[in-house]
């Protein structure tokens, strides 16, 4: 018997030999194969059963596998599915991949490109489920938030993001989404795709500084047999595999000059030329592109164009970091023990309160992403039901300690409060009312020295000025009141 856990692949061919081959092939990492020899016949287990992902040869009796993805996709749209089709119909793996194919794999398999097929279409099947996280909340009619489409993110800045995605969503504009690393900029231009007309077709992703400069054009347009040395069959570029769909562009900052160009081509004809091709193909692509680097520093260096910039930039989205938003982080913390409880089987109720804020001090360099390490890292050294900073990585407990230590003050200093000459600060032994009594107390002292001048207080008192804002909101310390 297959493991309660096992991920679910349905297999539809009507070769018994190729499903065979892909039970013993993928039944050996674990996942639980079901077979179809025709549509129909996976037509009604689809029906019947949820699949983590379905293979599907687009030609097959009965029912064509072409009706099967229109019917599946209409039923189940988030169903991740690679087509199976013989080497001289790319055509019809093009056709499946605008309507909702995630990829293809062509006949004969070769067993390494359907392992990584296989991981990547789980991989992207993990990260449609992580939409429900960014995109806007769904409301009824009568106005109601609808909990079931809840996302994490109740912050001032998380919320004005939110209510920009669900505007973008309803236009066709290409959009810049800007932000550190680890802020979630694929997320949210999953949203933008998900929530808008054309969430039918396909999300296609592309990371432009993951791609060798020489293979870039291809894996944008395509190319021909023969177009280059080692082109030893046709291939179908991200423009082509994403007509009809949106085509995400991470890292666009990392895009060499000379692609910069044909991208702005296609951009303004909506048309590609594959490598090695005289035949223009028109497309039809909206474009999110998302960079962590300063495109306007790049623009006076040359290293970027103003034109594409222009044309990719009619909507920006700017993601705040973490540390920008550290109300949200509770609620991030919560959904990663949900997501680490399931896949490490383990009932960890929570953090406790304490932890939790002074996490909110951390800086969050690496953003989200170090947020979600960080809390698997304490799944692991931690035993008990509970989270505390002791099972966090050492790096951010140091972090944590500098900073304290950084608070301190030296041993001759006043602390004088506005409004009054001295003033004594008495300790009630009770750790957390004389730590909150000391920082605001340290606050106005830090302020009245600098003569409220918010920069300046940063630098001398060494206080993260996100930190130093966070704890004026806090306090309820105005620095009009010190200059």
């Amino acid at each position: 018997m297959p493991s309660m856990n096992a991920l679910r692949i349905l297999v539809a061919d009507d070769e018994a030999e190729l499903r065979q081959g892909i039970r013993s092939q993928l039944s050996a990492r674990g996942f639980h194969i079901e077979e179809a020899a025709d549509g129909e016949t996976a037509w009604k287990l689809i029906q019947e059963n949820s699949y983590d992902l379905v293979l599907l040869d687009v030609r097959m009796p009965v029912m064509d596998g072409l009706e099967v993805l229109r019917r599946l996709k209409e039923a189940r749209p988030s169903t991740t599915v690679a087509a199976i089709t013989a080497h001289a119909n790319v055509k019809d793996a093009v056709y499946a991949i605008q309507h909702g194919a995630f990829d293809y794999i062509e006949k004969p398999m070769k067993r390494e490109r359907l392992e990584e097929l296989v991981d990547q279409a789980l991989e992207a099947r993990r990260l449609v489920e992580q939409i429900a996280f960014s995109r806007p909340r769904e409301t009824t009619e009568s106005g109601e938030t609808n909990p079931k489409e809840d996302f994490i993110g109740h912050s001032s800045p998380m919320q004005r993001v939110f209510k920009l995605i669900d505007r973008l969503a309803n236009v066709n504009t290409s959009v810049l989404i800007r932000g550190e690393n680890g802020t979630g900029k694929e997320l949210v231009a999953r949203a933008i795709h998900f929530n808008s007309p054309r969430k039918a077709q396909a999300f296609v992703a592309i990371n432009c500084g993951a791609v060798p400069e020489a293979l870039m054009e291809s894996e944008f347009f395509g190319h021909e047999k023969g177009a280059f040395t080692g082109a030893a069959q046709r291939k179908i570029g991200k423009f082509q595999f994403a007509s009809g769909g949106t085509l995400f562009l991470d890292e666009i900052g990392d895009l060499p000059l000379t692609m910069q160009v044909k991208l702005l081509r296609a951009l303004q004809e909506q048309k590609i030329t594959p490598v090695g091709s005289n035949r223009e193909m028109k497309v039809d692509v909206r474009i999110v592109a998302a960079t962590n680097r300063d495109l306007e520093k790049m623009m006076e260096s040359g290293a970027f164009r103003n034109d594409l910039f222009y044309r990719l930039n009619v909507m920006p989205v700017f993601l705040p970091p973490l540390r920008e938003r550290a109300d949200d982080l509770p609620y991030l913390v919560e959904h990663f023990i949900r997501r680490f409880n399931s896949k490490h089987a383990r009932q960890v109720q929570g953090m406790h309160a304490e932890a939790l804020e002074k996490l909110k001090l951390y800086e969050w360099p690496g953003n989200i992403r170090e947020l979600e390490n960080a809390v698997e890292h304490a799944f692991v050294v931690e035993s008990g039901d509970w989270l505390g900073l002791d099972s966090f990585p050492d790096h951010i407990r140091e972090a944590l300690l500098d900073q304290e230590e950084g608070w301190k003050l030296p041993a001759s200093s006043s602390v004088t409060p506005p409004g009054a000459a001295r003033a004594e600060v008495l300790l009630s032994l009770n750790y957390q009312e004389d730590k909150e009594r000391f920082e605001k107390e340290f606050i106005i002292q830090a302020l009245r020295q600098n003569g409220g001048r918010i920069n300046q207080t940063c630098e001398i008192a060494h206080i993260p000025k996100n930190t130093l804002l966070r704890k004026m909101r806090k306090y309820g310390i105005t620095a009009k009141d010190y200059e």
